[in-house]
């Protein structure tokens, strides 16, 4: 009888968790899928201009790893293990526990990292592996630390001392901008230099910390139009960065980096408003 019982709540943990992720997971998913078929759409019909050979292989590594044919979705697949990570783990655990639990794996991320296994591990793998393995472990303590902020509210029980902190994390972010080997990397996939992670803590804690409430409606309105987009952006900001490439190459111009980087995103925006504004919901869950 106590094993059915025990049984069942388990079944209803379950149900709870399946329920609580659903929705994320498959909002995470859409864009996911969706992008790469956009891609490969575009490569199969650009491959010969581009002189790549564009196969259903291709597609295939794109939706289940988030590398090939658009690199920087890698992101999109680490969050989707690092929810279901979480979220399995904490049907399971309750309170405090979750709290150890969070600790728990990033000391092991930790460790992973600076014994050299992560590169071990996941070193000699092919390219569409190696870097959403490894980054998973390597963005485990950052996931771990927006926990850790929102179980102690951490920013907002600064507010208290609005002026102080503001001041204090805006000087150690700047301090963390210039001096970036504070703490020695370890051999990793780009995110396992952990000045990092504590760089992120003050950023977003200054920014949080913003009087944003003095700032006028219309103000703030125009922020969440710039903001709107940041995921159709991200998502297409590499395709359009190639086309724009073979656009000012097929002219013969070159152009400044930067002014490259400003292109893209006005375009990146230009494309996401335009996609919302005469295309159904499902295109609109790729860029919002």
């Amino acid at each position: 009888m106590g094993g059915g019982l025990c049984l069942r709540n388990v079944n209803a943990k379950f149900s709870l968790i399946s329920w609580r992720v659903k929705g994320r997971i498959l909002r995470i998913i859409y864009p996911q899928l969706g992008w790469a078929i956009i891609y490969w759409i575009v490569y199969i019909v650009l491959q010969f201009k581009l002189g790549m050979n564009i196969g259903f292989d291709d597609l295939l590594w794109q939706i289940f790893t988030g590398h090939r044919l658009n690199p920087p979705m890698w992101f999109l697949t680490v969050l989707i293990a690092l929810t279901l990570v979480f979220f399995i783990a904490f049907s399971f655990i309750d309170g405090r526990k979750r709290l150890i639990f969070v600790f728990a794996v990033s000391l092991f991320s930790f460790w992973v990292q600076y014994s050299g296994y992560n590169v071990i591990w996941f070193g000699n793998l092919r390219f569409e592996l190696k870097y959403p393995l490894g980054r998973f472990f390597e963005m485990i303590p950052y996931a771990s630390l927006g926990y850790i902020v929102a179980y102690f509210d951490i920013f907002n029980s600064l507010k208290k001392k609005r002026v102080v902190f503001v001041c204090l994390f805006g000087i150690l972010s700047l301090i963390l901008l210039k001096y970036k080997n504070l703490i020695p990397p370890a051999p990793g996939f780009s995110y396992s230099n952990n000045i990092y992670l504590i760089r992120v803590f003050f950023l977003v804690g200054f920014v949080y910390l913003l009087p944003f409430e003095g700032i006028s409606e219309k103000s703030k309105q125009i922020v969440r139009h710039i903001v709107k987009f940041t995921l159709g952006v991200y998502c297409m900001h590499w395709l359009v960065g190639l086309m724009l490439n073979v656009l000012f190459a097929g002219i013969g111009m070159k152009i400044d980096s930067f002014i490259l980087c400003v292109l893209i995103y006005i375009c990146s925006y230009s494309i996401s408003f335009i996609m919302c504004m005469f295309s159904s919901k499902y295109f609109k869950l790729l860029v919002e």
